[in-house]
């Protein structure tokens, strides 16, 4: 330690420009002030473990038995605090199709959430992952309480978040007017494709009007078929626009997850977790869910309804398991999703960056975890 403010850290496997190297990294109020060669200054050395950038989840909706939509105050702080253990050091706190008033009041608890001093996780904005969704690729969320995408909901929601609303799914086919796409774009709210079966060619519209991404592509959607791409081949087609990846090898198999990953390449593949609020529950059935042995949450039918999922694991899976390139791995969980949503600074070990780093062992567990160059 150099000061009060000011450390320098040391492995021999950091992460900086797509690589693992033997490197210092000092820290001051909070950013990335210096790096160097390793054993230049005397510091805290964490010997073999990576030193990576913290992990970013932008597509998780709850934990140990509340979510997103319910959201007190206590529990998203209870819930960024909990984050800790997974290496994420950032997110998007996620709601789903409920009713429209329980999504207004879980979105202001999160941003009056978000005002106050706490440990955990940054909360970089909020993602509505429903109610635009489309029949039958609803999945798990309730086709009752749809709704057409409209200029008015987004307004409330923009609202009641106090202006935390960064990401929003809508399935093509049930957007009326395009051009509220565009509106969502000059709110600085990134539009993805989901829980659709769109064709290409309103997938393309969508696109075409700003939509960027596609919500934890493969699950939810419209497949590929050799006379009509649909919204797979669409989110593949599209190179430029991002595509989220429920990366557990249950979702999505190891060899679907590794040409996604080659077709996304190192820029544009996001990792997600998608993970609900039986997360931290042991298996077993829960009313209309149940966590079953594979770490993913079903209905009673055998639909999938989310995970349980940790993103440092999803990280180790789609490295050693799906033997995906691991610059694309490791980008599709820090610097990626951040690029998506526009937010500078974040997501790489680099000059002027913030300190959010995260030490992982060889097993991919987090041994330290610093947020904003505090030891947390």
């Amino acid at each position: 330690y150099l000061g009060s403010d000011v450390m320098i850290i040391q492995s021999t496997r950091v992460y900086i420009d797509e690589c693992f190297c033997r490197k210092q990294i000092e820290i001051d109020k909070g950013k990335i002030i210096g790096i160097y060669d390793y054993g230049q200054f005397d510091c805290v050395d964490y010997g073999d473990c990576m030193v990576i950038p913290g992990l970013v989840d932008v597509h998780m909706h709850g934990y140990m038995g509340c979510d997103a939509n319910h959201a007190s105050v206590d529990f998203v702080h209870s819930w960024m605090k909990g984050l800790l253990d997974d290496g994420v050091t950032s997110c998007l706190c996620t709601t789903s199709t409920c009713e429209h008033e329980t999504i207004l009041k879980g979105m202001e608890n999160i941003y009056k959430a978000s005002l106050m001093p706490y440990v955990g996780s940054h909360i970089l904005g909020i993602y509505s992952e429903g109610p635009f969704i489309a029949e039958p690729f609803q999945g798990a969320q309730s086709l009752s309480l749809m709704q057409v995408p409209t200029k008015a909901i987004i307004d409330d929601y923009i609202k009641a978040s106090g202006g935390l609303l960064k990401y929003v799914m809508m399935a093509p086919e049930k957007i009326k007017d395009y051009s509220l796409i565009d509106y969502c774009k000059q709110k600085g709210i990134v539009v993805s494709i989901g829980h659709t079966g769109a064709t290409f060619e309103q997938c393309s519209k969508a696109i075409a009007h700003g939509a960027n991404s596609f919500t934890h592509t493969f699950n939810g959607m419209k497949g590929l078929h050799h006379r009509e791409a649909g919204v797979v081949g669409a989110a593949m087609y599209y190179a430029w626009c991002y595509a989220e990846l429920i990366g557990d090898g249950i979702h999505v198999c190891k060899e679907t997850m590794n040409i996604l990953g080659r077709l996304k390449g190192k820029n544009h593949l996001i990792l997600v977790t998608d993970a609900i609020s039986l997360k931290g529950y042991p298996v077993g059935d829960y009313g209309d869910y149940k966590v079953c042995e594979d770490g993913v949450c079903r209905l009673p039918n055998g639909v999938l309804a989310g995970s349980c999922n940790r993103l440092n694991k999803i990280l180790q899976y789609a490295i050693e398991q799906a033997q995906m390139d691991v610059v694309t791995c490791v980008n599709a969980c820090t610097i990626n999703p951040c690029q998506m949503l526009g937010i500078a600074k974040k997501g790489l070990i680099s000059m002027g960056f913030d300190a959010d780093i995260v030490v992982l062992d060889d097993d991919f567990e987090p041994k330290t975890v610093f947020i904003n160059g505090k030891l947390v």
